[in-house]
């Protein structure tokens, strides 16, 4: 059995709140963390559905609930650099529902923190980074999260420093009506930046042609002229992440509008500091070279030039009149358009899967000067917070789904494809995780589908297939992909 290929998961139908104090302390005064971790008063869930992911997945099995119990010490070693990347895309649901059901909870960082100073045994350096859409405020998410607090008490606990870093080099501030009203810039990652060109063997390269349509709602397109085009194609890259010796993906469960699915592979777009880099859908209809729609439509051609001015000049978005016409073409798109599909929200997007994957390769098998190899550079295992998942709208207003349930495994697309599965997808018809098994060049597994093992303590995955869509769960997906993954 190929150690890559297994899935394991942690569930308990009882368990499905999580801790409301930060720091977020266990409850309990675990062996292995005896003299370094205070217990808390606060029920705290995460570190036993999180002890038990282990164990599952055999993680130093042979110390399992002995003060020697160390289940990192296989993947991390004294004097290494650690980052931890959990989902803080906003500070807010859009929706104004339960906002445990858009980031990673942050009992979760805090008990991977544990175990990762655990295991560099105050010898190494920890980092926890993100980046958030442009008009999220960092501040906010660090508050609503508990993140500094938990980073705080790690590093007087272990007596190692917790960097909190946000990877953003730009952010904006919104007025009521969603416009732009002020940008600025900001420090980013104290260490610096990369740009990473992964040329011809880019899985964007293929639609070189079209690189002129790629387009981020919200964002200026001639930025992205700049770095996807016929000559490149580039990202930019942390050095914080470059240098880590081990990357620890933290990822919320939800459905996505743009990929059906955001887990494992789609969180690791957080690792890019502009997202003004990351195609997300190429402007105009399937006809017309894009994907950001089916159908031609005269009115969403209008919205989206119209929405372009705006994102180029953010004194558009001030502007009355400018305000009055996008919010008229919008009514009038959504009337009179031949279907339903706007910003490449739904089944046919043909573009974003492959900035994903290529972020993904990227974090791999890029070296820390950002050059490509064709060896693997850094360990990476990820573990997915599902205790509450989102369902709907996601990534940014799903509706919250009680699951008590956290995933994880080293393989990323073997995760997302058991994930897909148990809430009821078809992994087969989400490209993002279809296309990454046939990935070649730098590719991201060395087994099929058919080779994936789950190893569950519930007995509902018990008898799971890869590929046909449990009926246990049946999650709602985002209404661009709604009739079409659920079988």
């Amino acid at each position: 059995m190929n150690p890559s290929s297994i899935v394991s998961i942690a569930s308990d139908q009882e368990l499905r709140a999580y801790p409301t104090q930060s720091p977020f302390l266990p409850d309990e005064a675990y062996a292995e963390l005896r003299g370094w971790v205070n217990v808390g008063k606060d029920s705290n869930i995460t570190y036993i559905l999180f002890r038990e992911l282990m164990r599952e997945m055999g993680m130093d099995i042979g110390h399992f609930s002995t003060p020697e119990w160390n289940p990192f010490s296989e993947i991390i070693h004294p004097g290494q650099k650690v980052l931890v990347k959990p989902n803080l895309v906003r500070h807010i649901h859009l929706g104004g529902g339960d906002y445990n059901a858009v980031v990673t909870h942050g009992s979760l960082v805090r008990c991977v923190l544990d175990y990762v100073a655990l295991a560099l045994k105050g010898r190494g350096e920890i980092t926890v980074g993100d980046a958030p859409v442009q008009s999220a405020d960092w501040s906010r998410i660090l508050e609503r999260t508990g993140l500094k607090k938990v980073c705080e008490d790690i590093s007087k606990a272990w007596k190692i420093p917790v960097r909190l870093i946000d990877f953003r080099l730009w952010a904006v501030q919104l007025d009521d009506h969603h416009c732009i009203v002020e940008g600025n810039v900001l420090k980013g990652d104290p260490r610096g930046y990369v740009a990473v060109d992964l040329g011809k063997r880019s899985l964007l390269a293929p639609l070189d042609h079209l690189s002129e349509k790629f387009r981020v709602t919200s964002y200026d397109c001639r930025q992205m002229r700049e770095h996807h085009n016929s000559q490149k194609h580039e990202y930019l890259i942390p050095k914080s992440v470059l240098d880590a010796d081990v990357v620890i993906n933290l990822p919320k469960l939800k459905t996505h509008r743009k990929v059906g699915l955001t887990a494992s592979l789609k969180n690791i777009v957080g690792i890019n500091g502009h997202k003004d880099w990351l195609p997300h859908h190429r402007c105009g209809s399937v006809a017309e070279g894009g994907d950001e729609y089916r159908e031609r439509s005269f009115f969403k051609r209008l919205q989206t030039r119209l929405g372009e001015k705006t994102d180029q000049d953010s004194q558009n978005s001030r502007n009355s009149f400018k305000r009055l016409m996008i919010r008229i073409t919008d009514r009038l798109a959504r009337s009179m358009a031949p279907d339903p599909f706007f910003e490449g929200s739904w089944y046919g997007n043909d573009t974003l899967w492959r900035t994903v994957l290529d972020l993904n390769r990227l974090l791999v098998y890029a070296d820390k000067d950002g050059k490509m190899t064709e060896a693997p550079q850094r360990k990476c295992m990820t573990i997915v917070d599902a205790i509450i998942a989102g369902e709907g709208e996601g990534p940014m207003e799903p509706d919250g789904r009680p699951l008590g349930m956290l995933a994880g495994g080293i393989n990323p697309v073997a995760l997302d494809a058991v994930l897909a599965t148990i809430i009821g997808f078809n992994y087969k018809k989400i490209p993002i995780i279809a296309k990454a098994f046939d990935v070649g060049d730098w590719p991201l597994v060395d087994f099929g589908p058919d080779e994936v093992e789950i190893r569950p303590k519930d007995n509902r995955w018990v008898s799971l297939r890869l590929g046909d869509a449990s009926k246990e769960l049946c999650f709602k997906p985002s209404a661009g992909w709604y009739g079409h993954i659920e079988s």
